[in-house]
């Protein structure tokens, strides 16, 4: 990016916290949270102010203080109603590892603090805020419609940029992006609108369609703002086509792959080998086994560029990859200890994939924690929903939005995606895999078991809010 902020930027942020707290006054507590975090990360500029001892201050640390002390004031101990389980244990290891990464390469204890809080602003707080707000099934399917929301929203702004460039980051805020990608196969330019990059636009674009699509087969709801859901669906698929990130419409395809396979031929088992997928290939790379080749040969058929460009990544993957494993368990901590330099002192490698990230800066105790934190949610509400109930109505949000957060997992082995609503929707489908296994507990044999949803809906505004501090 190039230029400086207007005064628009620096307004919009001074004035978030308190939008949000009057978000709580005004709405449900629980659509405050979801309009918190969709909207924030959505529309919010794209600034980091870096601090030595703090984290940074950017959209997403100031929409996680909005939401605590909106939390806090208004709707009081919601965020301590939570009953820690098991698979929380990897979220505060998460949170911790970089202070011992830290400590086991002899940096200060301050250094291990602020590392720490940086994790828990990128992804701690924002899995807890989705632990303690979305413990039942029509919590579930309100995060659903928001990020589907969002996802409409950005819409028509993708399109003007596919058509224009993207400009409207430095036209409302001031700040240019020097992305200008064209593609000579698909008309337009990549969007940026107001995220990092193209590659999270599409990104995002890919996981609304995905939610989008398994609302239209479920009829959970049948319309959104008056329009029918599969008109939405079909909406979201284009335009993430057209946002033209290879990595990211291959997501969307798989995602809409596996939940088809849940009607037709009604098997949950592709949702496991996808979930198996991140993890396989994080073993595999790191110990070598596999050099990515025939993948790369696969994407060249695809576009020549594609195949250059993952080439490129599996090619820095490698001396990454053992690098990290020098110091296996906690990593090199921060400071760009986990890069490669050559003897001259230059950096060598360029690390855009979030696994090797983490890898490199806490060991393989960060890197797993993580991996358990998004995929043992996942897998959780895998084993307690049987297969006959994830066509459900009532059922489909939490599904589906356990499909999305183990395709950001699977982006993770690429790029840095991984945003503070991914983080809300793990935290969501943790919680609601505990409801899962309350609704569906075991039956004497020979009795029939039948699930009684919150009657469904046909729009979101006739979605009902009750506000029950669950603890899940």
């Amino acid at each position: 990016m190039n230029g400086s902020y207007n005064i628009v930027a620096f307004s919009v942020i001074c004035a978030w916290i308190p939008i949000i707290v009057a978000l709580f006054a005004l709405i449900p507590p629980r659509r405050a949270v979801i309009a918190a975090f969709v909207v924030g990360y959505l529309f919010l500029p794209d600034l980091n102010w870096h601090f030595p001892t703090i984290p940074d201050v950017n959209k997403v640390t100031l929409t996680e203080v909005g939401v605590i002390l909106g939390s806090l004031l208004l709707d009081g101990g919601r965020l301590f109603a939570v009953r820690p389980r098991l698979i929380d244990l990897a979220w505060l290891i998460l949170c911790l590892t970089p202070i011992v990464s830290s400590l086991t390469n002899g940096l200060t204890i301050m250094d291990g603090l602020a590392m720490s809080m940086t994790v828990v602003t990128k992804w701690g707080l924002a899995y807890w805020v989705g632990r303690a707000y979305f413990t039942d099934w029509e919590a579930a399917r309100e995060l659903a419609v928001g990020i589907i929301l969002g996802g409409l929203a950005y819409v028509p702004l993708c399109w003007w940029e596919i058509r224009m460039s993207p400009q409207l980051h430095s036209q409302i805020y001031g700040w240019l992006f020097i992305s200008f990608r064209r593609d000579s196969a698909i008309f337009g330019f990549r969007p940026n609108v107001f995220l990092a990059d193209g590659l999270t636009v599409t990104m995002f674009m890919g996981v609304t369609a995905v939610l989008a699509y398994w609302a239209w087969m479920t009829e959970s709801p049948k319309k959104l703002l008056g329009m029918p859901m599969g008109a939405i669906a079909m909406a979201l698929v284009v335009t993430t086509v057209f946002c033209k990130a290879l990595g990211g419409v291959t997501l969307m395809m798989a995602g809409i792959g596996v939940l088809t396979m849940l009607r037709f031929p009604r098997t949950k088992v592709p949702v496991l080998l996808l979930l198996l997928a991140a993890p396989t290939y994080m073993i595999v790379r790191s110990s070598g086994e596999w050099s990515g080749q025939k993948m790369v040969e696969y994407a060249g058929m695809i576009s020549e560029e594609r195949g250059r460009s993952l080439a490129f990544r599996l090619q820095n993957e490698d001396p990454l990859a053992a690098r990290a494993l020098e110091q296996p368990w906690f990593g090199w901590a921060g400071w760009g200890r986990s890069h490669v330099f050559d003897s001259e002192g230059h950096d060598t490698t360029i690390n855009d994939g979030l696994w090797l990230i983490i890898l490199g800066e806490h060991g393989i105790v960060g890197l797993g924690s993580l991996v358990v934190m998004v995929l043992g949610s996942a897998y959780m509400l895998w084993r307690n929903v049987p297969t006959r109930y994830w066509t459900d109505p009532a059922c489909a949000a939490p599904v589906a939005l356990a499909v999305i957060t183990i395709l950001y997992m699977i982006d993770s082995l690429f790029n840095a995606t991984f945003n503070p609503v991914a983080s809300l929707a793990v935290g969501a489908v943790a919680s609601m895999s505990f409801v899962a296994k309350k609704t569906f507990a075991a039956k004497p044999a020979g009795r029939g078991f039948e699930v009684r949803p919150t009657p469904l809906v046909s729009s979101i505004t006739d979605i009902p809010y009750v506000h029950t501090p669950v603890r899940s």
